[in-house]
């Protein structure tokens, strides 16, 4: 049985619930140390229909010279209700084997494996830029995402999981033409790289 990081929405929202992207370095303090506080490992099957649960998920938005990569989500992939997106975020969730000691720097090895998990990247190099949370879909409203940007070296990206991601690196500007066919996060998320 997999087990992933998550916490129930009234440990994270103790308030109401944030909407979209915030890159206010107290707003990401205060939700990094819910997290810590709040969250532990549960079975994922459960996490995945119960929108009591705010799964944990690193999400990081590859950089190199003004370009982003962006990806399509094939019909193989694992993500039933991302399948045929396309992305600007590289990650997912944090399981057991990236440590069992919830601090930030479990968050940035779960992004890192994730990363090197689904495609090659030359040096990538994570930092903390922001929180993410939407509520308007099943998938956002089980997820809360910690997004870092991850600077790299060249703009090469080659996918380590061909049947299930197809990817490049491309502009800003060819990024916000193919908004209208990415998933929410990535829309969110390139909205903010771009203001």
């Amino acid at each position: 049985m997999e087990y992933i990081l998550a916490l129930r929405r009234e440990d994270l929202f103790t308030e109401r619930a944030l909407q979209g992207f915030s890159g206010d370095p107290a707003l990401v303090a205060h939700f990094m140390q819910r997290v810590v506080e709040r969250a532990g490992f549960v079975p994922r099957g459960p996490a995945e229909v119960d929108e009591g649960w705010k799964q944990v998920v690193p999400y990081g938005v590859a950089l190199c010279r003004g370009q982003v990569y962006c990806f399509e989500r094939l019909p193989q992939g694992r993500e039933a209700g991302l399948r045929g997106l396309e992305s600007v975020g590289l990650g997912g969730h944090v399981d057991r084997q990236d440590g069992l000691q919830v601090d930030a720097a479990l968050l940035e090895r779960a992004l890192l494996r994730e990363i090197s998990e689904e495609v090659a990247l030359d040096r990538p190099r994570p930092g903390l830029w922001g929180v993410l949370n939407d509520e308007r879909n099943p998938v956002g409203r089980r997820h809360f995402g910690f997004v870092y940007r991850v600077v790299v070296n060249s703009p090469v990206g080659r996918s380590r999981e061909p049947d299930k991601i197809r990817g490049r690196f491309v502009s800003l500007e060819t990024a916000r033409s193919r908004y209208g066919q990415m998933e929410s996060w990535s829309q969110i998320v390139l909205e903010a790289l771009l203001s």
